[in-house]
């Protein structure tokens, strides 16, 4: 997320930089970037062209089950497991065109029960002018538990353990799972393919919620602001609630729960289960024994409910 300090920046050197364009209509500049572009020093210092540098890349024997504690704000966090009993961290800063200042760098230490990864908070601000990004990726053992306090969007696949992340920014990209989930964000979408747990909490103030081939005896899943898209969800116990957007839920046969429906404003829809106690914004659907109790609710969106395959 772009914050106020680096949009008034680059609007002062965009200023600057017409300034530096007239009078290089009238006389000589000196070297300039392009455009007749000259940065201004005071911003700080400049890099320009393709860069690409390591901030880390180390790897360390944790054994099978290792705990991985990441805390690395602004960086994309890539998580993918393989069958190897270390971890292996790679940090990269990815640079094109004119991009100031310098970053804080990303380092990775062994701890008595495995490995922590972490970049503090950057105090910019960064003018760029063309491409910036930061990324770390960490390939761990597929039993590792995995935690993420800080980052700037994260992907994840092929965990075989509990995945934790709690991060301001999102959004957050978890596939290919096997394990309890327990994951939030201030902001941006959570989406989840492939996951299959125990328990799973996937939670954002604004953000969508896109599930697909997602199973649990229990999901609580809520956002503040944004749809709620679910292809093919087994489910027991729990909810998913939207306070203003719409949803689409199917479920899976081999669900079994008795889910209570509702919105505040909009319609609820249900085609191919059984439903009682039907109204225009309220239903109850039976699906199995109805052994569990599910919600599914938005406060200002229209609701519908569908038959899914199996997973």
């Amino acid at each position: 997320m772009i914050s106020r300090m680096t949009l008034v920046g680059a609007l002062v050197v965009v200023e600057l930089g017409i300034v530096g364009m007239a009078a290089k209509a009238v006389g000589d500049p000196g070297p300039s970037g392009p455009f007749g572009f000259q940065p201004p020093t005071a911003l700080g210092p400049w890099t320009k062209g393709q860069t690409t540098s390591s901030d880390v890349d180390k790897s360390f024997f944790t054994g099978p089950v290792a705990h991985v504690h990441v805390d690395v704000a602004g960086v994309h966090v890539i998580v993918q497991a393989a069958s190897t009993n270390s971890v292996h961290v790679v940090g990269r800063t990815h640079r094109g065109g004119w991009v100031t200042g310098d970053f804080p760098p990303i380092s990775a230490v062994q701890t008595p029960d495995g490995v922590r990864i972490t970049a503090r908070a950057d105090d910019g601000p960064h003018v760029t002018f063309g491409m910036l990004t930061r990324e770390v990726q960490i390939t761990v053992p597929a039993a590792a538990l995995v935690e993420v306090v800080g980052a700037e969007r994260i992907d994840a696949s092929g965990l075989r353990a509990k995945f934790v992340a709690h991060i301001v920014e999102g959004p957050i990209y978890v596939k290919d799972h096997r394990g309890d989930l327990d994951l939030s964000c201030s902001g941006g979408r959570i989406v989840l393919v492939d996951v299959q747990g125990a328990d799973i909490a996937a939670n954002t103030r604004d953000g969508r919620l896109l599930f697909t081939r997602v199973g649990a005896d229990r999901i609580d899943a809520t956002t503040g602001s944004g749809r709620i898209a679910a292809v093919d969800l087994r489910a027991v116990d729990g909810a998913l609630i939207t306070h203003d957007g719409r949803v689409s839920v199917s479920f899976t046969s081999n669900t079994d729960a008795t889910v209570n429906v509702h919105t505040g404003d909009g319609h609820v829809n249900v085609a191919g289960l059984p439903a009682t106690e039907s109204e225009d914004r309220r239903s109850v659907v039976h699906v199995g024994t109805g052994r569990g109790h599910f919600e599914v609710s938005s406060g200002d969106g229209s609701i519908t409910i569908t038959q899914g395959a199996s997973v």
